[in-house]
């Protein structure tokens, strides 16, 4: 009785943001990739959804996600969502091709591997007799498939501003380290003999979806490099979600449950850097 009232009370409170939602961006000039209503609403309900979503899995409200995490992966999945929600604004807010493409290509990046993997290795991990396991998957489907079907349509571009050299320089690093370990975090979730890097080895799903993020990351970086207005989004992007991971780790720590060192020290860098090198974006420009 309790999931549904939770799993109802997300619904609602999805449904009116999504009509604010509508009402600010509906109309608003997001490319000729954010013109049709399909491409508006993947857009529109990843970056609300972010936003919503967050604080249920900060707070691992049960059930506020298709299977069990342990705490601080529930955090860093909030961080996630986080990530999306306020890039997904700042796209909605100062919107262009480049951009809007971007973002896209990073739902589908985020989402279509890990529905693969849990569809055909995990399936058993999913409890269907709670209404979220169906919220995941309609989820899922829907931002995927019309992710897909908006950039099949269209084609790439840029804003033809130049990336200054250090913001370059740290978005090939990061986006080279990230993406060697998500990739193989994801192909190898449950190896016991590294346990800086794979952290979760006793639940290959959630490592998969930690891995995921990772490989999203290191997408936005290197898909950036030669476009100002995409590598702010991505820096933007990384910054939320490196903070939200070190913000996880340290509420773990506090509460003396296990903290992931490796995560907590990388994921620093990236939040710092990151940062770094949007300040330095903003004052070449």
């Amino acid at each position: 009785m309790a999931d549904g009232y939770w799993f109802g009370l997300a619904v609602v409170i999805l449904l009116v943001a999504l009509a604010l939602g509508f009402r600010r961006w509906g109309r608003r000039d997001l490319g000729p990739s954010g013109e049709t209503l399909l491409a508006r609403f993947v857009l529109i309900s990843t970056a609300i959804g972010g936003l919503l979503g967050a604080p249920f899995w900060w707070f691992d409200l049960p059930p506020s996600f298709a299977w069990d995490l342990p705490p601080v992966a529930s955090r860093m999945l909030a961080a996630a969502a986080a990530a999306f929600g306020v890039a997904g604004v700042l796209m909605l807010e100062r919107p262009s091709e480049g951009r809007t493409r971007l973002y896209l290509l990073l739902i589908v990046i985020y989402l279509l591997p890990l529905a693969l993997v849990a569809v055909g290795l995990h399936f058993d991990r999913f409890d269907f007799s709670m209404p979220v396991t169906y919220g995941f998957f309609a989820v899922v489907v829907v931002l995927t498939i019309g992710s897909l079907r908006t950039l099949l349509a269209g084609s790439p571009s840029e804003d033809g501003r130049a990336v200054p050299g250090f913001a370059s320089a740290w978005l090939l690093a990061g986006g080279l380290v990230t993406g060697a370990w998500g990739l193989a975090l994801f192909a190898t979730p449950s190896r016991p003999d590294f346990p800086l890097v794979f952290n979760w080895a006793q639940d290959p799903l959630t490592s998969r979806l930690i891995a995921a993020m990772l490989i999203t990351i290191a997408a936005a970086f290197l898909l950036s490099r030669a476009d100002l207005g995409r590598a702010r989004l991505a820096l933007v992007f990384a910054a939320i979600y490196g903070a939200g991971v070190v913000a996880a780790c340290a509420v773990s720590a506090l509460y003396a449950k296990p903290v992931p060192p490796l995560y907590t020290a990388g994921f620093a860098i990236v939040a710092v850097a990151s940062l770094a090198a949007f300040a330095v974006s903003r004052r070449r420009a």
